[in-house]
């Protein structure tokens, strides 16, 4: 058996638990805590320690994802031995319910995305944003002036359409 942190810590991230961890077993990421499953020796003083009642045993039902992700992220995360900074508005988040999504764990984004533009309302778009847009970090340029042959169509999607990709429900092609 092994303690596991849960849901209840993300944005909350209180750290008393930390505090009283014998082994030093905790890990911090951004935005929550986890627990080294191999390094727990299962004492349980973390338990009624949190104050956002987000740590469990791993014998509870329903807790196999939250054990892979201690198990994941405590060997991709800083050891922490000390309470620290807590977020100032982690009253705020304490119970609110559906908050895995909110986990930020350092790692990219699995599908590609369009970094869209952003800049004050108002104001004009730089040289850089009107010459093209970004995704995954690459630059792709709008193209020129109607002297080139290639043109950029922009419609609806369509499954059945093979050439360039899609870019918020729309399908870029040239």
């Amino acid at each position: 058996m092994t303690y596991v942190v849960t849901e209840n810590c993300v944005n909350c991230k209180y750290q008393d638990c930390v505090a009283v961890c014998p082994v030093d077993c905790f890990y911090e990421g951004e935005n929550f805590l986890v627990i080294h499953p191999e390094e727990c020796i299962d004492c349980g003083v973390c338990e009624p320690e949190c104050p956002a009642d987000a740590i469990r045993a791993d014998t509870e039902p329903g807790l196999d994802g939250w054990l892979a992700i201690n198990a994941k992220y405590s060997t991709l995360w800083p050891s922490i031995t000390a309470i620290g900074t807590i977020p100032a508005d982690a009253d705020d988040w304490n119970g609110r319910p559906g908050k895995a999504h909110l986990l930020i764990t350092g790692e990219p984004p699995e599908e590609p995305h369009v970094q869209k533009p952003v800049y004050p309302a108002g104001e004009e778009a730089s040289d850089e944003v009107r010459e093209g847009f970004e995704i995954d970090g690459a630059r792709i340029a709008f193209p020129g002036p109607a002297s080139t042959s290639a043109s950029v169509v922009l419609a609806p999607m369509d499954d059945d359409e093979e050439a360039g990709f899609e870019v918020d429900g729309l399908r870029i092609s040239n």
